[in-house]
């Protein structure tokens, strides 16, 4: 049942969400369910567009939309504060990524001067020449970690930006590159 249009700043009609806090379930929900499984932004772009494209407008210039305009408007502010969210992490999450392939290389480095060949595995470097090794490369559900391959040449590889776009490290050449 839709409720009856009200006249500008009427507060008596009932908003068509529900009332009370439970009514905010669904909007910080889906908010929180984005920023944490979306690492790429690939989801929160998307819906970042359509918030700006078609909510927003909908929201301001539809009169159906006009007894409850300000709680859509709250709801547009925090989906669009989760795409900011989504969005901002990507550029930490490369960094930290870097940093802890970084540090690898460095510790890789060191095995190989104290040993004279590069290490066959990455666990043989924790403790000495390294803590630990990172469980994962990236901060989110879907990073698989560093990838160490050992063979005619050595190679650490992790991805970048799922689900492809492995950046991988050289040791011989001592150079970055991308696999994908």
């Amino acid at each position: 049942m839709n409720p009856a249009p009200a006249a500008p700043g009427d507060e008596s009609v009932v908003s068509p969400y529900g009332t009370g806090w439970t009514r905010w379930i669904r909007p910080i929900g889906l908010s929180l369910l984005l920023i944490f499984l979306d690492a790429l932004g690939v989801y929160a772009f998307l819906i970042g567009a359509f918030l700006i494209l078609v909510y927003l407008p909908r929201s301001l210039l539809a009169r159906k939309y006009a007894a409850c305009r300000k709680e859509r408007l709250i709801r547009f502010a925090i989906y669009l504060a989760a795409v900011g969210v989504v969005l901002g992490l990507i550029p930490i999450n490369k960094q930290i990524a870097e940093e802890r392939a970084e540090r690898i290389i460095a510790a890789v480095e060191s095995y190989k001067a104290a040993n004279g060949k590069y290490p066959d595995r990455l666990d043989q470097l924790a403790p000495q020449f390294i803590a630990e090794i990172p469980a994962k490369a990236r901060v989110s559900f879907g990073d698989i970690g560093f990838r160490y391959i050992a063979g005619e040449s050595h190679t650490l590889m992790y991805v970048a930006m799922p689900p492809f776009g492995r950046r991988t490290y050289n040791f011989e050449t001592k150079s970055w590159g991308f696999m994908d």
